[in-house]
């Protein structure tokens, strides 16, 4: 509505703080845009996460992002790894960065937590929009879309998806596969063919992850450092870091 006002704020709550009026808020819109769940699938996932980001307009929350925190040993060294969970923001505010700035500060915030210590986004992704976060904001990343190797990337992945997924983690193509679906995006909003035509971040997702549509996963994995953010990430990352020590 023309003249309406618009207030977008964005924070990070602790998964045990947030009320139940919140809870419901959040199901309602990812209920909106993923098929194959139920608040009580959706309950439970969030259980097994650390904190969210919300973001509100006017007190409404049109979009949020779940994140648990974990740690493994990888060849006799400790990393540690920030694990996105359901991701979604009210397709009005699609091409605001406001999630994605709230996102990289929240990452910002455990860095300065873990220290000197490695800290990498471990994402399993079914929609070549958060896919194409990889490419625009970092450097480096698996799976790389430029043939180079990067060997060592690819065992922290597979060892934290084989830890996080077992039998359903494939390492030779990083998918993983429930065989029946946990919550995927509905048709409309998931569809990537057209995108791929024009744009090739798009078509090497639906490359890797073909059977996107019916909840098939694409493990990925990229470093949180300030040499491998790109400007935009890294300015968001530094705010969380200086504010977090």
């Amino acid at each position: 509505m023309a003249g309406e006002p618009v207030s977008l704020e964005s924070e990070t709550i602790p998964v045990g703080n947030l009320g139940n009026g919140d809870r419901d808020e959040m199901f309602r819109l990812y209920e909106r845009y993923y098929e194959a769940t139920d608040q009580g699938r959706f309950e439970r996932d969030l259980s097994e996460k650390n904190a969210v980001v919300v973001i509100r307009r006017n007190s409404d929350i049109v979009g949020f992002s779940t994140l648990a925190v974990g740690s493994l040993i990888v060849d006799g060294e400790t990393v540690h790894y920030l694990f996105s969970g359901d991701t979604v923001l009210d397709a009005s505010r699609w091409g605001d960065p406001v999630l994605l700035r709230a996102w990289f500060r929240a990452a910002g915030a455990v860095k300065a937590k873990v220290g000197e210590e490695r800290l990498f986004w471990f994402s399993i992704m079914m929609g070549h929009r958060t896919f194409r976060i990889l490419p625009n904001f970092f450097r480096e990343f698996v799976p790389a879309i430029d043939g180079k190797d990067r060997s060592d990337l690819r065992l922290i992945r597979n060892q934290i998806a084989a830890a996080r997924y077992g039998r359903f983690f494939d390492a030779t193509s990083g998918l993983i596969d429930f065989g029946h679906s946990q919550g995927h995006l509905r048709r409309e909003w998931a569809s990537v063919e057209k995108t791929a035509e024009r744009n090739r971040f798009a078509a090497f997702f639906l490359s890797a992850n073909p059977a996107y549509y019916r909840g098939v996963e694409l493990a990925c994995l990229a470093e949180f450092n300030s040499a491998n953010l790109k400007r935009y990430g890294a300015t968001s990352f530094a705010e969380g870091l200086s504010d977090g020590r």
